[in-house]
């Protein structure tokens, strides 16, 4: 309708209507990243380039939509749009932010960061273009005729529900309901918003992709995995012959059997902490709690892990309480350091968060010293590396990083075929083992040379 010419501007929506509409749209767009960045960890881990790459995408994405959304808020009834929009985000995140989504964007034939950028840049970064267009929308929706002050209170209601999406998802769904439960609470938030913003505009077509895509990961999460919560994917799998093993995110943790054995690396972890007599274990990494069972000796074993749920996940992979003899501790492993008393035989770190990617900080020179200063005198650290063929960098560094602290390390590889000769084994993945004995001789760093040959004096002649 226009009058002398002029549209007529149409009523805006209630406060109470925009507010909530930009709750949701704040609380859906950082729930939005932290489940794109964990449903990532069992395909590319949880590095910070991978955070990086993700959060760059999500805020360019976020500049554009606010820049778009700025034009289309002048451009007739608000409205419409705005409830388009929600529901537009909400069936890309429903697809996104689905078992569906991620296999689609980590099975393309590209190197793995390829994948991150094309899950980041094609996924999820059209959901944050949307929702940063509705909170221009929501504005020219709002009531009020300032300006300055209407802007002001739409973007501290988007905030706010920003800081409700990270709380909730990280502290509540993910750790108590799943990645999945997660999701729909996100879709379900936006669809309600659309409704709310104009229930004619809605697409019928949104409601059908959440509820297909939706209950489809519900169903996987429910008949594949023990638990999915904020840390980790965990999924028990039968071996044959009374074996299984426990999946964490991809990566095959722990092994178990009605006589206690596991992997290779933990059954030569357990014979040599026997051998040496350092029968108190401090272990890094709970996944499965298997290490001591069945060991040729009695070891006394406290575990630590940042995912509680760790306890529980044992005790449905071991068919039985896991009863650790030392018990289980909840926290991350060098906050945990941190806070002990130490005097340790053995620490055992053993963290790995998926089959490629080890948490930075358990990789320092720092956290190195950190570790050694809780070990007793003459104990061991023990550090367990997955390697493989290419991985020639990470090895050297993070050798060199190790022995800089340690004088005494020595390195066995577990996995690889017997029989291999000593070149054939260097290229096959296995596990690299690493025994670090706390000694005088740690950080010394004098080398012989020709200017001061006094090799005999340290060996010949003593």
């Amino acid at each position: 309708m226009v009058a002398e010419g002029r549209p007529v501007p149409m009523p805006p929506l209630p406060a109470a209507a925009v507010g909530a509409i930009l709750l949701a749209e704040g609380y859906a767009s950082l729930a939005a990243e932290i489940l794109a960045l964990r449903r990532m960890v069992p395909y590319a881990g949880s590095a910070v380039s991978v955070t990086a790459v993700l959060l760059a995408a999500y805020l360019a994405a976020l500049a554009g939509g606010y820049r778009s959304g700025g034009r289309l808020a002048r451009a007739g009834d608000p409205r419409p749009r705005l409830a388009f929009r929600l529901a537009a985000a909400a069936a890309l995140a429903a697809f996104w932010l689905s078992e569906a989504g991620t296999l689609l964007a980590f099975s393309l034939p590209v190197p793995a960061m390829a994948q991150v950028a094309a899950y980041a840049v094609a996924g999820v970064a059209p959901v944050g273009w949307l929702l940063a267009e509705c909170v221009l929308l929501a504005h020219a929706c709002a009531p009020g005729s300032d300006p300055s002050r209407k802007a002001g209170g739409v973007f501290a209601l988007s905030t706010a529900g920003n800081v409700a999406g990270a709380l909730l998802t990280t502290f509540l769904l993910l750790r108590y309901l799943g990645t999945a439960a997660a999701s729909i609470c996100l879709v379900a938030a936006l669809l309600l918003a659309a409704l709310a913003a104009c229930r004619r505009s809605v697409p019928a077509v949104a409601f059908a992709a959440a509820a297909l895509f939706l209950s489809a990961d519900l169903w996987f999460e429910a008949t594949h995995y023990v638990r999915r919560n904020a840390y980790a994917d965990y999924r028990i799998v039968g071996l044959g012959a009374g074996a299984r093993m426990l999946d964490v995110s991809g990566q095959a943790a722990s092994r178990h059997d009605a006589a206690g054995r596991g992997w290779d690396y933990a059954e030569r972890l357990e014979k040599t902490l026997c051998e040496a007599g350092e029968g108190r274990v401090l272990v890094l990494g709970a996944a499965g709690m298997t290490l001591g069972r069945g060991a040729p000796c009695a070891l006394n074993v406290t575990f630590v892990d940042i995912d509680p749920a760790q306890r529980g996940i044992a005790e449905l992979f071991l068919e039985e309480d896991p009863r650790a003899s030392g018990g289980f501790v909840a926290a991350d492993a060098r906050a945990f350091l941190r806070g002990d008393a130490g005097g340790w035989p053995a620490i055992v770190v053993d963290t790995y968060s998926n089959s490629r990617t080890l948490p930075q900080h358990l990789l320092t020179v720092e956290f190195y010293r950190l570790a050694r200063s809780r070990l007793a005198a003459g104990g061991s650290l023990y550090v367990n590396h997955l390697t493989w063929p290419d991985d020639a960098l990470f090895r050297t560094r993070a050798e060199r990083t190790l022995r800089s602290v340690f004088a005494d390390c020595s390195q066995w590889p577990v996995g690889v075929e017997r029989g291999l000769g000593w070149a054939a084994a260097a290229d096959k993945a296995a596990n690299l083992l690493f025994r670090c004995r706390r000694s005088a001789l740690d950080g010394d760093r004098a080398v012989y040379s020709d200017a001061v040959p006094r090799a005999d004096l340290d060996r010949s002649l003593r």
